[in-house]
């Protein structure tokens, strides 16, 4: 009988942007790429075990520097069948060729990640001049769910501090009419590779599910934990080389969700620092 789960497979860690809110640019991030043929092995793989729920394609880095993104898109859709497939990104390299191709494939929601709202805030947080860019790669993919794909979910995030309804009327005086199109807009708190890395006295006052109802995929087909690990500290096993089932029934795997479920993790361990777990 196969199990439920949702599953983000990270297909690229490259990215053309280096932000000041984020890892990737750290060089700790593991740079690779996951080729169409990679994708599939290991989708094959997971799929004789996983009825996947929803498809993630993205994470640490930005996807469309994957040359194959499309073909991995249509994979997902017309190989395995998958009802839901996602990705985020900064929306510079997402011009009317890419999205076409991309809106072709059959994807189902984009959300862009904007943190700036002028063309000189956005080069101090991405530290790239593609402000405008962006917005009129934004424009354009509301215009084509407009006029053809009506089902696209576009949703936009930002860690820009302002609160929510202030941040709206922004984007909307920025993005015109088809501002109404946008289907939810999502405001982050800055999160720094530091609060990872320190000793952590926390309590946990939330449980975490994804060891139990999500699966994260690395860029190189091994079995991670989450989005959050971001230089790939736990590692459960190749999903290329092994059995799905015996990676995620690996003698690692049941420790770290038997920390979960009694919320007893070592001082220094990922999980304790996470941002999901707070003080009480």
């Amino acid at each position: 009988m196969k199990i439920d789960k949702k599953v983000n497979f990270d297909i690229c860690t490259f990215c053309n942007h280096k932000c000041t809110f984020c890892s990737n640019s750290d060089p700790r991030t593991i740079k690779e790429q996951t080729s169409l043929d990679d994708f599939m092995e290991v989708m094959r793989n997971v799929e004789k075990h996983v009825n996947i729920t929803e498809l993630g394609l993205s994470a640490k880095g930005e996807v469309l520097v994957n040359n194959e993104f499309s073909q991995i898109v249509r994979a997902s859709k017309e190989e395995f069948g998958i009802s839901y497939v996602y990705f985020s990104t900064n929306g510079a390299l997402l011009d009317d060729k890419k999205a076409n191709a991309l809106l072709e494939a059959g994807i189902d929601s984009i959300k862009f990640s904007i943190n700036a709202l002028n063309k000189e805030s956005y080069k101090e947080v991405h530290l790239v001049d593609d402000f405008e860019l962006v917005i009129k790669n934004f424009k354009n993919m509301l215009r084509l769910k407009r006029e053809k794909y009506k089902g696209l979910k576009i949703f936009l995030s930002s860690v820009i501090e302002m609160d929510e309804r202030s941040l709206k009327d922004a984007f909307r005086e920025l993005l015109g009419d088809d501002f109404v199109l946008i289907d939810g807009i999502s405001v982050y708190a800055l999160s720094f590779t530091p609060k990872f890395e320190v000793h952590s006295n926390k309590k946990v006052t939330k449980k975490c599910t994804i060891p139990f109802n999500e699966l994260y995929i690395n860029s190189d087909g091994s079995l991670g934990l989450c989005c959050k690990d971001y230089f790939d500290s736990i590692n459960f096993g190749s999903l290329v080389e092994h059995d799905f089932m015996d990676v995620y029934n690996s003698e690692a795997f049941k420790k770290l969700r038997d920390m979960h479920t009694k919320s007893e993790f070592p001082d220094n361990h990922l999980c304790k620092n996470c941002l999901l777990y707070g003080e009480e």
